[in-house]
């Protein structure tokens, strides 16, 4: 899909972003944001309630020179927002929040199938955070949803990971804030990869599932085709291999590591990959302590196939209330 080319190389601009630790690099929101507003439309499937919450986002940017589109034209970005599913009379003990895959326009496939999966199934409201230069949030000149989150424009795509992590955990620790005593957090692909970072930040949710994801992005630029578009405009830039891998190494992401403990984490992976390869799913598991992971046979846009899989492992995870450690 993506036919445009990167039109900014903004490599020398990655100063602000290199040798940072996860949380120098992802900061803490400090709390719930506090404008959240609880906004149309509003309706009711069953005895289900769903709602749409939006609030500013605060995330605050590294490169100076990136903080003029941020403000400007990548305006539509200041204002975050969640679907929130839960019972008609008011809430439950545990929250399930998903973080969608990179290119998708909304929640409206997840509200029709995955999240009443896993309310009724798993006993949980869920919320559906929607990720910049998605859906809403899409800023005029796009050509479709999430073109301009993940690019070779590298300043524009690091801002990108790190907005989309600032708000999934504003959103969390407003949901904190009404009450759930229980918060987990699972998504798919990019969500995925959001997904295993939410999990190496404090405050961190009380169990992740990363389905049909890795954090090693060096390798992922490299060989996954569905990056074709960034690799071959790096390569247009000046940026070869060796350039590419040191730049990766630099940014905290690949060399993260969880706050969790493995039982805290179930993994969803694909042997038949195309686009992020087993083997490298299998490397960062292995730096993670090798936890739970159910492995489909199946590609990547083809996980739903092992979806009562995934499930039956989902119902095995600890629930609060049981030893939790931390690393």
């Amino acid at each position: 899909m993506h036919i445009r080319r990167a039109s900014i190389n903004s490599v020398e601009d990655l100063g602000p972003y290199y040798d940072l630790t996860p949380e120098e690099l992802f900061p803490d929101p400090g709390g719930p944001p506090a404008d959240v507003r609880h906004d149309e439309p509003r309706f009711t499937i069953g005895s289900r309630r769903v709602e749409t919450l939006s609030w500013t986002s605060c995330h605050q940017v590294l490169s100076p020179a990136y903080r003029r589109r941020h403000e400007g034209e990548y305006a539509r970005n200041l204002k975050a927002y969640a679907r929130w599913m839960r019972p008609r009379g008011g809430r439950r003990r545990s929250l399930l929040i998903y973080v969608h895959g990179w290119l998708e326009p909304g929640s409206w496939v997840e509200e029709a199938t995955l999240m009443p999966t896993w309310y009724e199934r798993l006993g949980v409201d869920t919320a559906h955070v929607q990720l910049p230069f998605h859906g809403r949030r899409s800023p005029p000149g796009q050509l479709f949803h999430g073109e301009w989150f993940w690019t070779a424009d590298l300043v524009r795509s690091l801002e990108g990971v790190r907005q989309a992590l600032y708000d999934a955990r504003s959103a969390m620790a407003y949901f904190r804030r009404l009450g759930y005593e229980e918060i987990g957090v699972t998504g798919l692909s990019l969500g995925g990869s959001l997904t295993m970072l939410m999990g190496c930040l404090e405050p961190a949710p009380d169990y992740i599932v990363p389905m049909i994801a890795h954090l090693e992005l060096g390798d992922a630029v490299e060989s996954a085709p569905i990056l074709w578009r960034m690799k071959a405009d790096l390569e247009r830039f000046g940026v070869d291999e060796a350039r590419r891998r040191e730049i990766f190494d630099r940014i905290a992401v690949t060399h993260a590591l969880p706050r969790l403990p493995p039982e805290r984490q179930l993994w969803v992976a694909a042997r038949e990959d195309a686009y992020l390869k087993a083997e490298l799913v299998e490397k960062q598991w292995e730096k993670w302590g090798r936890p739970p992971i159910v492995w489909l046979s199946c590609g990547h846009m083809t996980f739903p196939l092992g979806m009562d899989d995934i499930l039956r492992a989902m119902e095995g995870l600890p629930r609060l209330g049981e030893p939790r450690s931390r690393r």
